[in-house]
């Protein structure tokens, strides 16, 4: 199965050749939308909003600022290597914003750049443009979280396996790519071999063309490493293989009894926030509804996309990206319970390709091209205004539901000191303490410790009083 671009090709006007590096397949474009997109996510709000939940506990181990917080067992130490080399010399949460803008920006950029020759340049900018506008994404990028760079890595696999099944790299070229990006998404979180990763396993096994053994080799190599990391992880700090196993179980949405679910609506209903909700119940109402509207007019220019591109015969790249988009959809709106828009983030990334072959088709080709760049303008003007609101109201949010640090420093004020336990690990990051991740009661975590429950004692009339602090006796 050969690929063929989507999209009218571009020409400079007769006698005055366009330069090359403004030519519509110049890699100029995708440099210009990660630009833009590291200006969006460097603004003042964003920098200052308080570390996250997830965040500490992903770069507690790889602090400068000591604490005897760990990462969840379920989790991956990805995201937490990549916030590393600024974790590690500083706490300033500026630096630490600025550093993970800067990757998401490169991130973006090369997630779009593996697509290189499947989509004209422009086609591939258009999609990052909207991918980079979504409020979600623009949260996510700043923030240490593992779901953005789920999404990149998703783009970047999907793009380096069309360009190998294809044969349009050569194979001691993609092949490591292939093995190291695998690796990367596994060391984000194991269980995306399944979310993020089972598309690609499944085309390359079950479609004729694509059967290249290489290629699958590739994936499992890196996977595999990556698995092996987590292997190593819990022999070191998790008791053993089949420890961390089980306590990965005590974590949400395990919690919850493995079963299926339909979480569905609630994740469409998050798209415009609350941006976590544990259940429709959790979050009554329906938070700027009207911007549902634009998500459907996406999702309407996605399936324009995939029509064009079957009809020119690039139907091979446009259902392997549909079928990965709805993929992810579904692998969250049947096993997760809770609603969080970054959890589909790779679902959008992958959306926005086709979304972007959808407004290429009527820029160029419609009968009614003036009207088709009109309603081009009008999707991109209107998300970008729209989606900005509902970024400063998130932000707002998620500023004032972060109150670690205000209630770490009442504490310290209260002469708590280490070694102490905090039932807030993300308080207890802040004063140094050790602190239980979600799932694990602080009666579990002091059993583990040198001495058991009997070696500590609790403190009273503390001026958090939601908190339980321990010291030793």
């Amino acid at each position: 199965m050969q690929e063929v671009k989507v999209g009218r090709p571009q020409h400079g006007t007769a006698g005055r050749p366009r330069p090359h590096w403004l030519g519509g397949d110049s890699t100029f474009w995708l440099g210009l939308v990660a630009l833009l997109f590291l200006a969006a996510e460097l603004t003042p709000s964003l920098l200052r909003m308080p570390l996250g939940a997830d965040e500490i506990g992903y770069i507690a181990q790889l602090s400068i600022h000591h604490s005897g917080v760990q990462l969840p067992p379920v989790h991956g130490q990805g995201v937490g290597l990549l916030a590393a080399p600024v974790t590690l010399l500083t706490t300033s949460l500026v630096a630490i914003r600025v550093w993970m803008a800067v990757l998401s920006a490169v991130g973006l950029f090369l997630g779009m750049l593996c697509w290189r020759g499947l989509r004209p340049a422009w086609v591939l900018a258009l999609a990052g443009f909207i991918l980079g506008s979504l409020a979600i994404t623009q949260n996510s990028g700043v923030q240490i979280y593992p779901d953005w760079w789920a999404a990149v890595g998703l783009l970047v696999l999907t793009g380096l396996f069309l360009q190998a099944v294809n044969g349009r790299m050569r194979a001691k070229t993609v092949l490591p790519l292939i093995a190291v990006v695998s690796f990367f998404i596994i060391l984000l979180r194991p269980q995306n071999i399944v979310f993020v990763m089972g598309p690609a396993i499944l085309a390359v096994l079950l479609v004729p063309g694509w059967r290249k053994p290489k290629v699958l080799g590739a994936m499992a190599v890196g996977a595999a490493a990556g698995a092996v990391e987590w292997i190593a992880e819990a022999y070191a700090w998790y008791g053993g293989l089949g420890s961390r196993i089980h306590l990965a179980n005590q974590e949400p949405p395990t919690t919850h009894g493995f079963s299926l679910y339909f979480s569905f609506p609630l994740q469409v209903k998050v798209l415009s926030g609350p941006w976590y909700c544990t259940s429709s119940a959790a979050c009554p109402g329906w938070n700027v509804p009207g911007e549902t509207l634009w998500f459907i007019a996406l999702l309407a220019l996605a399936v324009l996309g995939l029509c064009v591109a079957w009809r020119r015969e690039a139907r091979a790249s446009a259902v392997l990206t549909a079928a990965s988009a709805v993929w992810g959809v579904a692998c969250y709106s049947f096993l997760v319970p809770f609603g969080a828009p970054r959890y589909i983030l790779p679902s959008l990334a992958l959306l926005a390709i086709l979304a972007a072959d959808g407004i290429g088709w009527l820029v160029t080709e419609w009968r009614w091209q003036t009207a088709g760049v009109m309603l081009a303008c009008a999707f991109l003007l209107i998300g970008v205004v729209s989606q900005r609101f509902v970024l400063s109201r998130e932000i707002s949010y998620q500023t004032s539901t972060r109150p670690f640090q205000a209630k770490a420093d009442k504490l310290i004020k209260s002469g708590v000191r280490p070694p102490c336990v905090v039932s807030s690990p993300y308080v207890a990051y802040y004063v140094g303490c050790t602190g239980p991740w979600s799932g694990e009661s602080v009666q579990e975590l002091l059993a583990r410790t040198p001495g058991g429950v009997a070696a500590w004692r609790e403190l009273h009339d503390l001026p958090v009083k939601s908190l339980k602090v321990y010291i030793r006796k």
